[in-house]
């Protein structure tokens, strides 16, 4: 008897655990060896990886992003950012619509300048006459009025006449030692 409740015991224990195997692969899938890869996303990864087959992408709870292997988007060559206007954004350049051009808003920008009705008498290597300005900035006070070391390109000065010009304002990344940094051409004459 001992050996008959042994043997039940044996065949219980047998089925419990059988059952359990049953219970925890009831949710796996067997999928084939067969290789049709398929590109997914995992919730947990931050770029899409390939999967063998469809089958073990949905084991492994991924959505299906594309039919192949994934696509690694190729970093572009260097230089080659250029945009529309033929701009190189990974040289600092980009497009001033005011100006028409590809420029580095560091060193060239659009900027509006009033011109003082007289010039002064101020000193550079030589005692000259020179322009007086001051930029003017939409909703800040304008600022203090200043000699020009040189002329504004295309702007004639009339004595006595106050001007309000839109101007480019180009800084110079190597003057001459006897020049000023930065350069001014008129765009147009302001109202």
């Amino acid at each position: 008897m001992n050996h008959k409740l042994r043997q039940k015991a044996l065949c219980a224990g047998l089925l419990s655990l059988m059952a359990l195997v049953h219970c925890s692969t009831a949710h796996a899938q067997n999928c084939t060896r067969e290789y049709a890869p398929v590109c997914g996303q995992l919730a947990t990864e931050p770029a899409p990886q390939t999967f063998a087959n469809r089958c073990l992408l949905d084991a492994a709870k991924a959505v299906w992003v594309s039919p192949g292997d994934c696509k690694a988007k190729a970093m572009p060559p260097v230089g080659s950012d250029v945009d529309a206007h033929g701009c190189k954004a990974s040289a600092g350049y980009q497009w001033n619509e005011e100006l028409q051009l590809c420029v580095r808003p560091w060193m060239s920008q659009a900027v509006t300048l009033e011109v003082a009705a007289k010039r002064r008498a101020c000193t550079g290597l030589i005692p000259m006459q020179c322009l007086v300005v001051r930029e003017r900035v939409p909703g800040k006070a304008p600022g203090k009025w200043e000699p020009l070391f040189g002329e504004i390109a295309g702007f004639t000065h009339v004595a006595g006449q106050h001007s309000k010009l839109r101007v480019r304002k180009d800084r110079l990344e190597n003057p001459p030692a006897d020049a000023p940094n930065t350069t001014f051409t008129l765009l147009k004459v302001l109202p």
